[in-house]
């Protein structure tokens, strides 16, 4: 018999001794690893190939007869719909999640063929009945992936398997993504182990014969007696790959980390015509006190473990074990171990906690920062504050022109207003094939609110507002059509003024048939 060390130091020795000497513990006579039942097995199968409105496909109806009866033949109780509508398989998600959440330890395996597209980053899989003229009906007609997930999740059973051969080609001519196959499993729940045909952003063959390329491989490995789980859809995977060439891989998403056999649990391995039972044996031991938890091949149990306590657990089915302490001071410390046949795996928990921290003795209290002296208030310069200028400004808006040009002069009869007077210029259509032209003479009046300044500086800088109107005069031209344009215009504006001369302004402005906007940036000469 070999030992095999994991994590482990010098001790190991000593605990192996121990083990030896006490392999008829409490644990033992109290049956507490005793090998547990078969657990209960439910499926959902689903084939989707007479499709009304779509392509229909050859494989799908087979593939879920051929995989119902290999699913049967391994001890599951299987719900099979073939060429279903979207009720029935909605109903069918609920039944599979009712089933296993009577059973925390049961087994769950949905199976889907069929057609199946992505959208958004999300799947779907296709009613045979489907009428999706539009991609935004697929939330509506079609049966999300990651809602069937998330069902199934619900159930907080042992494993849930999801196996979907529906990476073909998007049928539908409407799709906005252009992407092809199905997309990156999303939320995946845990204790569960998703697999796709071929890998995202592919498309899977329907092969030549009965079933698809990737069905066929699953099949011949379902009938393939002692296969762990996660081993029977890694050899599946590459049994793909080989025969396509690696034109197709198959995704794997494996988010279970026990040992699980979705036919009967093997007793044992057979080596040169003899039968060898696949058992070994663990040794736990820990540092600290606290709860421990195992699991795998079929096993959950927890125990107390006292300070420097340790488990010898002389016979194990072979696999791979999880194993979490969770300590007194709240802290989860967890491993995994392989017990391979013949052979003491040994496993330790070494984390101690850190002695409470001495209190701290209070600091003194922090000296009073003396008040700082006070600043000579900024005033404001009313002598920059009256606007009598004349400029010009470029910007963009008022829906039609790409650019709008504005001459302007401005009179200031008190030091806090102005009144403005100017016309805006429009041209360059946004409008491709048209043409567009327009002069806005306009008057309007603002109030000026300057920002303090430090005293003897002549910067002005301030917000004004103010509101106006004018004619609005222009032509449109589309084609050999020619539309005038005279109409009266209401304004607001709304800006800054920076450094004397510098001009940021927003504009709206209403026919009273519609508003629109103008952002501009412009220039002014200031008469002092």
């Amino acid at each position: 018999m070999r030992i095999k060390k994991t994590g482990f130091s010098f001790r190991s020795i000593i605990f192996v001794i121990i083990f030896l000497l006490f392999s008829t513990n409490l644990l033992a006579q109290e049956n507490f690893f005793e090998p547990a039942a078969e657990p209960q097995k439910f499926a959902l199968v689903i084939g989707n190939g007479n499709y009304t409105g779509l392509s229909r496909l050859a494989n799908p109806v087979n593939d879920a007869d051929d995989i119902a009866a290999a699913l049967e033949t391994l001890g599951f109780t299987v719900d099979k719909l073939l060429d279903a509508s979207q009720e029935q398989m909605d109903g069918a998600v609920i039944r599979l999640k009712n089933r296993l959440s009577l059973d925390h330890g049961s087994y769950g395996f949905f199976f889907y063929a069929g057609h199946g597209v992505q959208s958004g980053g999300e799947n779907y899989l296709i009613p045979v009945n489907a009428n999706i003229p539009d991609e935004n009906f697929l939330r509506s007609r079609a049966v999300s992936v990651q809602a069937v997930l998330d069902v199934l999740n619900d159930a907080r059973n042992s494993l849930n398997v999801v196996v979907l051969d529906a990476c073909r080609d998007n049928p539908f001519g409407w799709s906005r993504s252009g992407a092809r196959g199905l997309a990156v499993t999303g939320r995946q729940p845990a204790d569960s182990i998703i697999v796709y045909a071929t890998s995202s952003g592919q498309t899977a063959s329907d092969g030549q014969g009965r079933n698809g390329l990737f069905t066929s491989s699953l099949l011949g490995k379902l009938a393939t007696p002692g296969l762990e789980v996660s081993e029977m859809f890694r050899l599946t995977g590459a049994d793909v790959a080989e025969v396509s060439g690696r034109r197709q891989i198959p995704a794997i998403y494996n988010q279970f980390f026990g040992t699980a056999y979705l036919g009967p649990r093997p007793q044992g391995a057979f080596e040169t015509g003899s039968v060898l039972t696949a058992v070994g044996s663990l040794l736990i031991s820990t540092v600290s006190a606290g709860k421990m938890e195992i699991t795998g091949t079929n096993l959950h149990r927890s125990l107390e473990l006292p300070e420097w306590g340790h488990l010898p657990i002389e016979t194990i089915s072979a696999g791979n074990y999880r194993v979490v302490m969770r300590y007194e001071d709240g802290r989860t410390e967890e491993k995994t171990v392989t017990v391979g046949r013949e052979e003491i795996a040994a496993l330790e928990f070494s984390y101690r906690p850190k002695p409470p921290r001495p209190p701290r003795e209070p600091r003194p209290p922090r000296p009073a920062k003396p008040p700082k002296p006070e600043r000579e208030p900024r005033v404001m310069d009313v002598q920059a504050a009256r606007l009598n200028s004349i400029g010009f400004s470029l910007g963009s808006g008022f829906t039609a022109p790409l650019f709008i040009g504005t001459v302007r002069g401005t009179f200031a009869p008190t030091k806090f207003s102005f009144l403005e007077a100017g016309a805006d210029i429009g041209g360059l259509s946004s409008v491709p094939d048209a043409g567009y032209f327009s002069v806005y003479p306009y008057i309007r009046y603002a109030a000026f609110v300057p920002f303090p300044v430090l005293p003897g500086k002549k910067s002005t800088f301030g917000w004004y507002a103010g509101i106006g109107g004018g004619w609005m005069l222009g032509r449109h031209t589309s084609g050999e059509d020619k539309i005038p344009l005279s109409i009266p215009a209401f304004d607001v504006v709304s800006g800054f003024i920076l450094w004397n001369s510098l001009d940021i302004s927003w504009s709206l402005r209403t026919n009273f048939n519609g508003v629109s906007h103008k952002v501009s940036l412009g220039y002014f000469y200031r008469f002092k």
